[in-house]
């Protein structure tokens, strides 16, 4: 069973949203995102964060009060699914707002608990989650499909094998030396000694 985190951004598109959905999913609205899924039709099991963007009324038998002021709604989110059990995670709605949101999603990801497998998904592609505790981005991307390695943490070892570019037990921080990379129609796997994002982009 996974659980489905919906943020108050963009509202996502039938296609995205079709895509992670299952019979086992549980929709849990990220404060307002439980209003964007529910003007979308969909089910939301329990609204989660500090609760001030969200229509009280509608949701108070459903609501869960997240108050640590330190985390981002979002990652609060993500961490007390987890202490429910959930170890996958995908989360919709982060498209749109202020640039401080953009990366605050970005750093929500690394300070996600260990073995966690924690996928945000965008109109243009996802970022996964790419941890030691989580046995890494392990996917099969096909002939000229773009993706990108960032190191959210400094790394002392990054390995991507599988790529037209490949890394060998290469340092990697914050930069854009992973950017652009692609595919040749076979697995690609990347590990690392600390927290990484993959994001690949969606076919054409």
């Amino acid at each position: 069973m996974k659980a489905i985190l919906w943020c108050n951004g963009a509202l996502p598109s039938e296609s995205i949203v079709g895509e992670i959905m299952s019979s086992t999913s549980l929709i849990f609205g990220v404060d307002g995102g439980a209003d964007k899924a529910s003007s979308m039709g969909y089910d939301v099991f329990k609204v989660l964060g500090d609760l001030d963007s969200v229509e009280h009324s509608k949701w108070e038998d459903r609501s869960i009060f997240l108050d640590d002021q330190s985390k981002s709604d979002l990652s609060k989110s993500i961490h007390y699914v987890n202490s429910l059990g959930f170890e996958e995670v995908d989360v919709v709605g982060v498209e749109g707002g202020d640039y401080g949101h953009v990366f605050g999603a970005f750093a929500a990801l690394n300070e996600a608990p260990e073995g966690m497998n924690v996928r945000m998904h965008y109109e243009s592609g996802v970022f996964h989650l790419s941890s030691p505790s989580n046995n890494g981005f392990n996917e099969l991307i096909e002939k000229g499909r773009k993706f990108s390695v960032f190191a959210l943490s400094s790394c002392m070892k990054v390995n991507v094998i599988g790529g037209k570019w490949e890394l060998a037990g290469q340092q990697l921080k914050m930069s854009t030396r992973g950017l652009s990379n692609e595919g040749l129609g076979a697995l690609v796997r990347v590990t690392s000694d600390g927290v990484v994002a993959v994001y690949v982009e969606r076919s054409r």
